[in-house]
């Protein structure tokens, strides 16, 4: 009935503790590891894009002088 849905680009080339699917000891869904995942990758992503833009603006008032 339920299957799991693999990663875009499937499985070639990730580890097999990032695609195995994460549950408990009695067999149900994390769901706390799966939003603690999503937590982290929401972290690194506004701290590269903020870093970007950071480097970016730092470009344009460089090239002023």
């Amino acid at each position: 009935m339920f299957r799991e849905i693999e990663p875009l680009g499937g499985t070639a080339g990730a580890s097999a503790v990032a695609t195995a699917p994460l549950r408990h000891s009695d067999g149900t869904i994390n769901f706390d590891a799966y939003r603690e995942r999503a937590r982290r990758a929401r972290t690194e992503a506004i701290r590269s894009s903020v870093t970007e833009a950071f480097l970016l603006i730092g470009k344009v008032f460089s090239a002023g002088q």
